[in-house]
C-alpha cells in the first residue's frame, strides 16, 4: 500500500479502536454476574491455552502491566480458580495453571462470550467473520508477545 490513503472514510486504527471499546463494554457486561473482569477473563482465556506461564509472560500475553498483572493473579489465585507453582528452572519464578474451578468458571464464561460474538460478528456469516479473523491475525502477527512462551 502506497503512503496515500486509497479510500476516504475512517482510518482503519479508529475502526479497530471503536470495536475494542464495544467489544470490551459489552464483556464487561457478560462478565459481570461471573464476578470477573475483562483482564481476569483475559488472563483465564490465556492460561487455558498457555499453562505454566509466569507473570511476567502473563501480563505481556494479556497487554497489562507486571504491577497489574499481579494483582490480577493474586485475585483469580485467592478465589481458588488458579494456583501458582515454582518453577524447576528458576525457583524465583511462579508458573501459573487454572484450577477446575478456574477451567468450570471459564466455560461458562466462553459460553456467554460465544453469544456475545455472534451478536456483534454473526451478520458477518461463517465465511465473513472467519476472514475477519484471518486479517485481524494477520495484522497483530508482527507483535513478539505472540512469539514469546
Amino acid at each position: 500500500m502506497s503512503q496515500e490513503r486509497v479510500e476516504k472514510g475512517p482510518r482503519t486504527s479508529y475502526l479497530v479502536a471503536r470495536l475494542d471499546r464495544l467489544v470490551r463494554s459489552q464483556l464487561t457486561d457478560v462478565l459481570e454476574p461471573f464476578d470477573l473482569t475483562v483482564p481476569q477473563y483475559t488472563l483465564l482465556s490465556v492460561i487455558e491455552h498457555r499453562p505454566g506461564l509466569s507473570n511476567a509472560q502473563l501480563a505481556r500475553r494479556s497487554y497489562i502491566t507486571a504491577q497489574a498483572m499481579h494483582q490480577v493473579v493474586n485475585g483469580l489465585e485467592d478465589r481458588g480458580l488458579i494456583a501458582r507453582r515454582v518453577s524447576p528452572d528458576h525457583g524465583r519464578i511462579q508458573l501459573t495453571e487454572l484450577t477446575d474451578d478456574g477451567m468450570a468458571l471459564l466455560k461458562a464464561c466462553d459460553e456467554e462470550v460465544t453469544r456475545l460474538e455472534e451478536r456483534i460478528f454473526g451478520g458477518l456469516g461463517e465465511k465473513g467473520e472467519s476472514r475477519l479473523r484471518d486479517l485481524l491475525q494477520a495484522a497483530v502477527s508482527f507483535d513478539p508477545t505472540e512469539h514469546q512462551q
